[in-house]
């Protein structure tokens, strides 16, 4: 099962998927034990595209004040636990307190970035022809999956999170395998704690093994219509190849 509206669980305890598979995340460096187990949801990868396809046309449709609030609420709640998350964030990580909060406040600020653009205008007038205007409008896009990497993961994940919601997109957020997974499970739960319907952000985890198969069958999947990623070049080179197989592409 894909994990959505999760929170946080340091002390090790998962959610088991579908097919029953967990996996154990990286130790923690600061205690030498496993720091979390997950689900290894990669199996599962269909039922999380299902939810985000069916929460599209509603949180498409939601006003942008509304989508602008939540993600300000959720920005809000984020900073006020700044001190309980960064020890959270040290025992996965072993940075310094000092640092962990400071990424948690960039995400926070990253956060308010992507309220902003919500109510943005994003039509744009064209006069090219005399006496007559003509207009465009932006669309949606539909369902987005975001590869982020291991080096400051909630702020990565805040930024793949934040505009994507803020235009009215759906969201999967697919961690490193191997690496911190804590940062996308905090946010989700602070964005569901601020009202974000469920579905509309998605936190699918895996276990480092399924990693190949599970971009490919995510990137494959033709409801999926926007990927970023954050990563090496040789990473970067696989994830644009695969569109073009796409059948009808």
């Amino acid at each position: 099962m894909f994990v959505t509206d999760m929170p946080a669980r340091p002390s090790g305890r998962g959610t088991a998927t579908a097919h029953g598979r967990t996996t154990d995340h990286p130790g923690s460096p600061v205690t030498g034990g496993a720091h979390l187990t997950v689900p290894a949801a990669d199996a599962d990868l269909r039922a999380a595209v299902d939810a985000a396809q069916a929460a599209f046309p509603g949180w498409a449709s939601t006003a942008a004040t509304k989508r602008r609030t939540v993600l300000l609420d959720a920005a809000d709640l984020l900073e006020q636990r700044t001190e309980a998350l960064a020890g959270i964030l040290r025992q996965e990580t072993a940075g310094s307190l000092a640092w962990a909060g400071f990424t948690i406040r960039l995400a926070a600020g990253q956060l308010r970035q992507g309220a902003a653009m919500a109510t943005r205008p994003v039509a744009e007038l064209l006069a090219d022809i005399p006496y007559r205007a003509g207009a465009t409008e932006c669309e949606q896009a539909g369902v987005v999956v975001s590869f982020v990497p291991w080096n400051g993961s909630m702020v990565f994940c805040a930024r793949a999170i934040a505009l994507t919601l803020a235009v009215g997109n759906t969201v999967l957020i697919r961690p490193r395998a191997d690496a911190p997974v804590i940062s996308a499970l905090i946010l989700a739960d602070v964005l569901a704690e601020a009202g974000l319907p469920a579905g509309v952000v998605n936190v699918v985890t895996g276990d480092h093994a399924d990693a190949p198969a599970a971009v490919e069958a995510l990137i494959a999947d033709p409801r999926v219509r926007r990927v970023t990623l954050t990563g090496p070049i040789g990473a970067g080179r696989v994830v644009g190849r695969l569109p073009a197989r796409r059948p009808g592409r």
